[in-house]
């Protein structure tokens, strides 16, 4: 039974635990089209860890791994995850700064014995720079040396060891020396001491601090989606999840064709141009179609622009200027955050050819007439002659309530509004519209008025 679900783009991905097992295991969903290659629909194995933390970071992993394995079997190749200097430094910093805040922890305990401890760090520092100084003269490697190796693997913190891991080996090489070189600044001072260890210690280890990177695609996106939700919350309209759905695939588009840690100040007016052009060949509904239903965002954008997806129906000029507009609000969004300096995603929208309102096709007179045959007698009946005299939307008729028909000056009208809890599209929807006479010889004013009930209509 799966104990929960990971949270990654693939939705298909989970971590779980077997009956009478504490171990956690790894599952992912093998791409129908590969399925014939693996033997197998899906991908199992032991994470070989009862933590629950670790197992996520693990999976995150492996996740990734077999991500660029299926895109590699696929013949195109899947955006790398830009590593920066910054990255690695980062990483060393806070290694460092936890190593040396559990020797503080230690020399503060009750009955410490100072000289133990002393001996301890300067024994651990001895043999940590005596390594690093053979990695960079000597072409020694970090599992050249298993104590050092667990000495500072011990140390990096669980919020960064699945980036840790997900380094190549070299880089981890470099995070390792970075993290000799911050610990021998932060221990000096401490060695050289004369009081030792004593209860103003922190005040002697001062901590570097971390290096401030451009703020991401990936931070700046949940950045927007959070200060959009309490903006929307604050007016009383909480969003929607069709509209979160709509800001969370534009923005994941995004970040899928220029990578998750892309500097949100180096994207350029030409990158959404470039997104615009692979929105205009994607198709619609890819999360339902068979041939698109199991890729990840960075597969799909790959086979999008390998042009294996033309034969199928592409998403509306619609639905691309929507997804644009999203993305566009979100870099507006980093604007005022003073991210960036102006919105690369202004004004790169798809003229339509022809205006919604002229490409809507009007119901033929005999289809009309059907629909009112088959509703007499039935409770759609007024919804239908309301829709076809008043020109209100569904979602508006069905929220009426019978103190919402009203007379005036001997005129009778719909008064379309947000009292008592209705919802409208927009604020100026609210509106009031004239019955006209074919409603009133129908007897829609007798209807209204012979109802005790809440709303004039009681549709499930």
């Amino acid at each position: 039974m799966c104990d929960t679900k990971l949270s990654y783009k693939g939705d298909d991905l989970h971590i779980y635990k077997r009956k009478n097992s504490n171990v956690y295991y790894f599952q992912k969903r093998v791409p129908s089209h590969l399925v014939d290659h693996y033997g197998k629909r899906l991908i199992r194995f032991s994470l070989k860890t009862s933590d629950k933390t670790r197992a996520k970071q693990l999976a995150t992993i492996e996740a990734g791994r077999l991500m660029k394995e299926f895109a590699e079997l696929d013949g195109y190749l899947v955006p790398e995850k830009k590593t920066e200097l910054a990255d690695l430094q980062n990483i060393a910093i806070e290694a460092a700064n936890t190593w040396v805040k559990h020797k503080q922890d230690n020399t503060l305990t009750a009955s410490v014995d100072v000289e133990g401890i002393r001996n301890g760090i300067e024994a651990s520092l001895d043999v940590v720079q005596e390594h690093a100084a053979g990695m960079l003269h000597d072409s020694l490697k970090l599992a050249d040396a298993p104590r050092v190796q667990r000495i500072f693997e011990g140390a990096i913190p669980d919020r960064t060891i699945s980036q840790y891991n997900a380094l190549t080996e070299s880089q981890q090489a470099r995070v390792f020396i970075e993290f000799a070189q911050h610990l021998q600044a932060q221990t000096k001072t401490l060695l050289d001491s004369n009081n030792s260890f004593s209860s103003e210690i922190k005040t002697v280890i001062r901590p570097i601090p971390k290096i401030e990177k451009d703020p991401t695609l990936e931070r700046v996106a949940e950045e927007f989606l959070d200060n959009k939700k309490t903006e929307m919350a604050a007016t009383g309209k909480p969003m929607s999840d069709k509209l979160k759905q709509r800001y969370q695939v534009s923005t994941e588009f995004l970040i899928g064709l220029m990578g998750a840690d892309y500097p949100v100040k180096e994207v350029s007016t030409a990158d959404i141009r470039k997104l615009r052009d692979v929105l205009i060949d994607t198709p619609s509904n890819s999360a339902k179609l068979k041939e698109t239903k199991n890729l990840t965002t960075p597969e799909l954008i790959a086979v999008v622009s390998s042009g294996q997806l033309k034969h199928l129906p592409p998403l509306s000029i619609t639905s691309i200027n929507q997804r644009l507009e999203a993305i566009s609000a979100m870099f507006k969004f980093a604007v005022q955050e003073r991210y960036i300096t102006f919105n690369p995603a202004e004004n790169v929208r798809l003229k339509k050819r022809v205006a919604d309102k002229d490409a809507r096709r009007p119901y033929p007179p005999e289809m009309l007439d059907r629909l009112l045959q088959l509703t007499k007698g039935t409770e759609h009946y007024w919804i239908v002659r309301i829709a076809l005299c008043c020109g209100l939307r569904m979602n508006e008729i069905v929220q009426l309530r019978p103190s919402d028909i009203r007379q005036h000056e001997g005129i009778w009208y719909v008064s379309v509004n947000e009292e008592d809890g209705k919802a409208l599209k927009t604020s100026s929807s609210a509106r009031s519209v004239p019955l006209p006479d074919a409603l009133l010889n129908l007897g829609f004013i007798e209807f209204v008025q012979s109802l005790n009930t809440e709303t004039l209509f009681d549709i499930p």
